[in-house]
């Protein structure tokens, strides 16, 4: 059996950036990213190794046989804590079809799942289309000049209050936007392929275009996802590329062989109890489970919870 190790958070730069998280000299940290393909492995055997590089050399020991196959295994999760303090750029991704036909063969489509840890009051979300809304006005109203761009494809998207502790999955080819004010938690496909398609008035650059046309091609209007609030222990997400679960009590988990699991402790810590092993996660940790490491005890501390992503 593989033993659970952490991987070194990873934090990214970004102009809409908050306070939140930590501030490297530059620009405001807006993504740390906790696990994924690209991240390195920061304990165990293997570390100084990418997740990639660990997911080549294990195989199915750590991606799981649910993780899809390929030329090579991947790790097939992307975990993020996302802090605006200004709205991010009004975006769509594409699915894997449409990924591998924009960017090649190899590239991997964005569906994505979102957990707000916190939220100030009257924080809001832009996510899908209002109903009503056709494919040919999306269509038009991203195919306009930047500067008329911006305000005619808000008018047409759904804008939600959101809370600490609602949830929402965002398949790909939803028109969607963060804003400030929201600390959120992203589980993805392993993929970071964003077409913007308007950036509230901020000047394209080589480092932040503009991708209209990517934009018109993956775009469904039909995508209209739902705010909910987080049940206790309950399933916040599925889809054909993940699971998400929440888990607010002492609770048995088994990644059977199928799954990796990654567990972040989105509120107090959290103590992780396996054959062999003990970590206890710090708010905001996170721990990577190998899909062989066995049945273990997630106990959350009083009135903390833990996030568990999987594949299904």
């Amino acid at each position: 059996m593989l033993a659970p190790f952490r991987a070194t958070p990873l934090p990214r730069e970004r102009v809409w950036g908050g306070t939140r998280l930590v501030r490297p000299a530059g620009l405001p940290v807006g993504e740390l990213w906790l696990a994924g393909p690209w991240l390195d492995v920061a304990s165990g055997p293997l570390a100084g190794r990418t997740l990639e590089e660990a997911a080549s050399t294990l195989g199915e020991a750590l991606v799981g046989s649910a993780a899809p196959t390929g030329a090579r295994p991947r790790f097939p999760l992307l975990v993020k804590l996302l802090d605006p303090a200004a709205w991010l750029s009004v975006q769509v991704h594409p699915d894997d079809a449409m990924a591998r036909q924009l960017e090649g063969p190899d590239a991997v489509g964005k569906t994505e799942a979102w957990f707000v840890i916190e939220a100030n009051p009257g924080a809001e979300l832009l996510v899908g289309t209002r109903p009503g809304v056709t494919l040919d006005a999306a269509r038009v109203a991203i195919g306009r000049p930047a500067e008329e761009r911006g305000m005619a494809v808000v008018d047409l998207m759904e804008r939600v209050v959101v809370h600490r502790g609602d949830a929402l999955l965002v398949p790909a080819g939803t028109l969607h936007a963060v804003g400030p004010g929201v600390f959120l938690y992203e589980l993805q496909q392993p993929s970071d392929l964003t077409y913007r398609v308007d950036d509230w008035g901020r000047p394209a650059s080589s480092a932040r275009p503009l991708h209209t046309a990517q934009a018109l091609a993956a775009v469904r209007v039909e995508e209209r996802p739902a705010v909910r609030a987080a049940a206790p222990g309950g399933r916040l997400a599925t889809c054909p590329q993940f699971t998400l679960d929440i888990v607010d009590a002492p609770t048995v988990r088994d990644p059977g062989g199928r799954s990796v699991h990654v567990v972040t402790a989105v509120a107090g810590p959290a103590d992780l109890v396996g054959e062999g092993w003990a970590e206890r996660l710090g708010p905001l940790e996170t721990l990577i489970v190998p899909a062989d490491a066995g049945t273990y005890e997630l106990r959350p501390q009083p009135g903390g919870r833990a996030l568990v992503a999987g594949l299904p």
